[in-house]
């Protein structure tokens, strides 16, 4: 894990934090004129304050403009306990500890738009895996690597804060080659079945031997009987760690997978060139007559991450460096925009966006062909706005905090 140098700065921000967690605004405290659109819609970011790996921490804040000035933890913000993802399920916000075993806490929005904290909680395993399968519940599933056979699916019901079951499946049965487990990094709920791609791992290193093909376990749904795995060979393992990015799902049913096949998104190394790979809608194998293949079409250059746009096309970060060494593991570092045409095969680097560290499994904002990010590098984090179609960015507000775990557009 990389050290971090705390300027000056930034011990004062977080001394000013801590005095004011106690008083933060919150309720009728809060102006909603100043976090609120005319729309009764707003912003709502998940930021890690400025620290140390080790003493940094998340607060949940409000804005209603993300392209202008600063955001600011001073004086405002949910603190959040611990390392956190989040996941928006209808038209709440859970935010996810990643402990071992995490109690997990619910927001809302109340009459005045203003964020709420729900009543109840629930408890649960870490999430590897998770998304929401309708606008009240979600799946997350918890993936051991020390050797235990078993992971954990939990359903979860957002809007009343519990878990409504949990199931079990073995994860040496899904790799199926007596030697490796599978690591699961996404799941999704399509029709009746549970499309769930994973890596390969010995171990908790992340080292492999079957690091040279693309595998998609399929489930039944709701009793989560493994029916079949479906393999591809033309590129390698699908997603990377805990990305939840995986599988895209188009308007028409079809299903799109990313495959970075880089060490720079801890992906064990393969020979096999970083592609996308399409499962046609009802169809539960590869489609053998597609195959995009990034690296031919940028010229040797991998793709780190991708999120599903609309219309055929997907906003990705690809690395701007061809060779990969030992040292790049987990950076995701030097990333450019990009957006991908599936249909046909075509990457447009997106202009006015500036190289950063890749990583868009952190959840953003895509909407109506608008998308909003967090771009981060060595000038600091900024939220960009991004045209898809016409592949144009546009420097946003300045994020006081070392990044954004996740932003969301969130309504009443």
């Amino acid at each position: 894990m990389n050290k971090i140098n705390i300027s000056l700065s930034a011990v004062l921000l977080s001394a000013v934090l801590m005095i004011s967690s106690s008083c933060q605004k919150k309720g009728n405290d809060l102006n909603p004129d100043d976090l609120v659109n005319d729309d009764k819609s707003t912003y709502v970011l998940a930021v890690t304050a400025d620290g140390s790996s080790s003493e940094a921490t998340d607060y949940i804040i409000q804005t209603k403009d993300l392209m202008n000035g600063t955001i600011s933890l001073v004086g405002q913000g949910t603190e959040q306990k611990s390392y956190r993802m989040y996941e928006l399920v209808g038209k709440t916000l859970l935010s996810i500890t990643y402990q071992g075993t995490n109690v997990v806490p619910g927001y809302t929005l109340n009459s005045n738009s203003l964020l709420t904290k729900k009543n109840g909680e629930f408890s649960i395993l870490r999430l590897h895996a998770r998304n929401p399968i309708n606008e009240n519940s979600m799946l997350g599933m918890y993936v051991p690597r020390d050797g235990s056979a078993e992971a954990t699916i939990y359903e979860i019901n957002a809007s009343e804060m519990k878990v409504s079951r949990e199931a079990k499946i073995n994860v040496f049965n899904a790799a199926g080659n007596g030697k490796e487990q599978a690591y699961f990094n996404d799941l999704q709920l399509i029709g009746n079945k549970v499309y769930a791609p994973f890596f390969q791992i010995k171990n908790s290193s992340f080292e492999s031997d079957y690091a040279d093909s693309a595998y998609v376990a399929i489930y039944s749904y709701p009793d989560f009987k493994l029916e079949k795995v479906i393999k591809d060979s033309r590129t390698g393992t699908v997603g990377a760690y805990a990305t939840n990015d995986a599988l895209s799902i188009t308007e028409n049913g079809d299903i799109y997978t990313y495959s970075p096949t880089a060490i720079a998104s801890g992906i064990a190394p393969t020979s096999k060139p970083s592609g996308i790979l399409r499962i046609k809608s009802g169809a539960t194998e590869f489609d053998k007559d597609y195959f995009f293949n990034i690296e031919e079409v940028t010229g040797g250059y991998k793709i780190a991450c991708m999120r599903y746009a609309g219309n055929g096309k997907a906003l990705a970060q690809i690395y701007s460096f061809k060779d990969h060494v030992a040292a790049d593991k987990w950076t995701a570092r030097d990333t450019r925009l990009a957006v991908l045409d599936l249909n046909a095969k075509t990457v447009t680097y997106v202009d006015g966006v500036p190289l950063h560290t890749g990583g868009m499994k952190y959840k953003s904002i895509i909407d109506n062909g608008i998308a909003y990010l967090q771009v981060k590098n060595a000038d600091g984090v900024y939220i960009y706005k991004v045209d898809i179609a016409t592949a144009k960015g546009t420097k946003g507000a300045q994020v006081q905090g070392k990044a954004v775990m996740g932003f969301f557009k969130m309504t009443q």
